[in-house]
């Protein structure tokens, strides 16, 4: 299966400013079966410097830098991309995890303190009200991966889909409250709830690529993974109730949801030069015999 995801995003001030280093995440992260095909980054000011690392978990993490000023800002980011592993179930999970509670060894408590720890305490009381029917009570499952199923399927069915481009999080109490979310609102209620029942958790950004045939409006998107020894970092994507597939491109993932931005920068100057700020993005599935040009 190949994908391709073309990205742009572009700011226009209303006269010339000085940029501050720009973070950019776009390269995906190493997974099985993903092989990247082509990877192109086109950047103007075409006066910049790009150095790429490693952060700490382990996410590609470019830094463009700008030595002079301009009054625009363009960041083009294109992707081919072959996927090979189509099948999301395809894993095995050892004994010791089958059923909850879930039993971590030493080693793995270490390592995925960060992941255990719920970060939004505030919002206990109603994620346990949320999670009782399907730790206890009539919707209950006998094995791990059934409990994730069940109440990865169950978001979307008790809550509505919105769209919001202002950055920021929603509590999981406020989204319980409303009944609604974007995708990194439902990510995050996903992972206090799993750390609730004592699974390790991550929030992952990155695509999710449309099928042949279809005529989806592309964003960034938003699920997470959970921790299950045997089958390691696995996805669940609460928006559509579905486990991240071959269709979802991760590119980063972070402990706290909503904090890894494909671009993380600002400028120097007045609060009110940005004139437009715009994001287009393609990310889709090619037809077989089809690799679209360079």
């Amino acid at each position: 299966m190949l994908l391709q995801i073309d990205h742009t995003t572009e700011y226009r001030y209303r006269r010339t400013v000085g940029l501050t280093p720009h973070l950019l995440r776009f390269h995906p992260r190493g997974v099985p079966g993903l092989r990247i095909l082509r990877s192109e980054l086109r950047i103007h000011p075409v006066d910049h410097s790009l150095r790429w690392s490693l952060d700490a978990e382990g996410n590609v993490l470019g830094m463009a830098t700008f030595p002079g000023e301009s009054d625009l800002l363009r960041i083009e980011s294109s992707l081919l991309l072959e996927q090979r592993i189509t099948n999301p179930f395809d894993f095995l999970i050892e004994g010791r995890a089958i059923r909850l509670p879930l039993s971590y060894d030493d080693r793995e408590r270490q390592f995925l303190a960060p992941f255990l720890q719920p970060s939004d305490p505030g919002s206990a009381k109603e994620v346990m009200m949320l999670l009782e029917p399907f730790l206890r009570g009539i919707s209950a499952k006998d094995s791990t991966l059934d409990f994730l199923t069940a109440f990865n399927r169950a978001i979307p069915a008790l809550f509505r889909y919105s769209l919001r481009h202002e950055p920021g999080v929603q509590s999981a109490e406020e989204t319980i409250t409303r009944r609604e979310g974007t995708c990194r609102d439902f990510a995050h209620l996903f992972i206090e709830s799993a750390r609730s029942a004592g699974l390790a958790a991550r929030y992952v950004g990155g695509y999710l690529c449309s099928s042949p045939g279809t005529l989806e409006e592309n964003h960034t998107h938003a699920w997470c993974e959970v921790y299950l020894p045997g089958a390691g970092w696995r996805g669940f994507d609460p928006t559509n109730g579905i486990l991240a597939d071959a269709h979802h491109v991760a590119v980063a993932t972070s402990p706290t949801a909503g904090d890894i931005p494909p671009v993380e920068g600002s400028y120097c100057g007045e609060g009110d030069l940005l004139e437009a700020h715009d994001v287009v993005i393609r990310a889709r599935e090619l037809i077989p015999g089809e690799e679209e040009a360079a």
